[in-house]
């Protein structure tokens, strides 16, 4: 991970292998928590929650109440997501960056294509805000707009800050983009940059 002309004041990356990981308590995959954001009034609680978890085998999901959650494929062939009351396939996502947004209150499971995942998990209180993924692939500049978080899931991204300054992320590191301008990304490169907003 190399930094150009990075003054303090903005946050240092990191990478995803230095996250502790937590195994599911079914023992069928583990999560790394990258950002929680407190919900107002309770920070025992969410308003934000990005996770990048590995999924070992077909799972059912647990149920979060009040909560929107967002889904992509970093790795693996993909999954489809099954309504639990129906045993219908409501969401396929197959290959590399596909994703899905789904309520969270919905009873799913999730049954593998081939073989093991990696997935970017977002989850945000319905509520009390919004948040958004955009996946940005080969060479494109970005607004940063309202991005609370940045990943790199392949190759490397380029932060330009509003007072001029910059930082290289490479592949797995992550970052709180606060003061940034602009993201670029080159050539094979794929980023993962999640828009967070509170609601008014």
């Amino acid at each position: 991970m190399k930094a150009a002309h990075l003054k303090a004041a903005h946050p240092a990356p990191a990478r995803l292998g230095d996250v502790p990981a937590t195994r599911w308590k079914n023992g069928n995959g583990i999560t790394r928590e990258l950002l929680r954001i407190a919900a107002p009034g309770n920070p025992d609680d969410f308003a934000l929650r990005i996770s990048i978890a590995n999924m070992d085998c077909d799972a059912g999901f647990s149920t979060y109440p009040g909560i929107d959650r967002i889904l992509a494929i970093l790795r693996g062939s993909g999954m489809e997501l099954i309504d639990v009351p129906t045993g219908a396939v409501c969401h396929a996502l197959r290959g590399r960056y596909s994703s899905v947004a789904f309520a969270g209150e919905r009873p799913l499971e999730g049954r593998l294509l081939d073989g093991p995942i990696l997935d970017f998990n977002v989850m945000v209180r319905r509520d009390t805000a919004t948040a958004a993924v955009r996946i940005v692939e080969h060479s494109r500049t970005v607004p940063a707009l309202n991005c609370c978080l940045l990943f790199v899931a392949q190759g490397q991204a380029r932060i330009v800050f509003e007072d001029g300054s910059a930082l290289v992320l490479e592949e797995s590191g992550f970052v709180e983009p606060r003061g940034a301008e602009y993201i670029t990304t080159v050539g094979a490169s794929v980023a993962l940059l999640v828009d967070f907003c509170w609601r008014e």
